[in-house]
């Protein structure tokens, strides 16, 4: 018999088939024509969407006396893992109850395929910390160490290898000029491209969680489901320009950066030569 319950419903718009983020890119100059059908304002695509607040639900009116009960792992968008069938998995807590014969049980959403799990019991779930003592978890999930530089250029680069262009090397230079848009965006609560700018530029935004640098840009690579190279478009109404400047074979270098509060966080990456060049194909 469940006492309390805490859920945390988690507006879903699919962008980049992942759940509670969106993001935007943005080539220096023109605009391939229905290949990034976005402009510098805020389109429908560019919206962000918060989670609403967490509700509180009495299931048993007679036993209020037990409510002190709260989740020992805070549902706060933070990473953690969970056991399933064996494996650990990367997941955001999304629900809670306390349940009188079993205890804890939390709703979790996995990230690999945004499925959702109920029922989840407290000894299958690590937190981030404990994970990574572990040496369960490998993502971070900032750039602020060696680490979460490498992932994100790796990741970049992955793209990169599989339609056979070269690597970008990591610029400290963009890094710079993309923290300080990040951190505008973020302060002033924000979400568009900066104007005038000599660089590509790609964006992202999430709330509710926390997103790692190498989802961040698989989210972006995974627009290849939507482009079609031979005609050089997007299938109608999608947006592949995020792609298309990850593996733009004349760019060379990149520089990232994540500004993050505890209600959103805002990822910027630029790119030196941008791409996305009207009337070319990115490779």
């Amino acid at each position: 018999m469940a006492l309390q319950k805490v859920l945390i419903p988690l507006s879903i718009l699919v962008v980049a088939s992942l759940l509670g983020i969106y993001a935007t890119s943005q080539p220096s100059g023109k605009i391939i024509p229905d290949l990034m059908p976005i402009s510098n304002s805020q389109s429908e695509t560019d919206k962000t969407i918060s989670p609403t607040q967490p509700k509180n639900t009495l299931e048993n009116n007679r036993e209020t006396n037990l409510m002190a009960q709260s989740p020992t792992i805070p549902l706060d968008g933070s990473p953690v893992y969970v056991r399933k069938q064996g494996q650990w998995y990367e997941a955001i807590l999304t629900g809670w109850q306390w349940n009188s014969s079993t205890g804890e049980q939390y709703e979790v959403s996995y990230v690999e395929n945004n499925s959702t799990e109920t029922g989840v019991t407290r000894d299958r779930i690590l937190t981030l910390q404990e994970a990574q003592q572990r040496g369960i978890a490998t993502n971070v999930y900032d750039l602020a160490s060696q680490t979460g530089i490498e992932q994100m250029l790796n990741t970049h680069n992955q793209w990169r290898q599989k339609v056979g262009v070269s690597p970008l090397q990591w610029s400290p230079d963009l890094a710079n000029y993309a923290q300080e848009w990040a951190n505008k965006l973020l302060r002033e609560d924000k979400f568009e491209h900066r104007q005038n700018s000599p660089y590509g530029e790609n964006l992202a935004s999430a709330s509710g969680q926390q997103l790692s640098p190498e989802r961040v840009v698989n989210m972006w690579g995974d627009e290849v489901k939507d482009y079609n190279y031979n005609n050089n478009s997007c299938k109608p109404n999608k947006i592949c320009g995020h792609y298309t400047q990850v593996v733009w074979n004349s760019t060379r270098e990149v520089g990232c950066a994540v500004a993050r509060n505890s209600d959103r966080e805002v990822w910027v990456c630029n790119y030196n030569p941008p791409g996305n060049i009207v009337g070319r194909k990115p490779y």
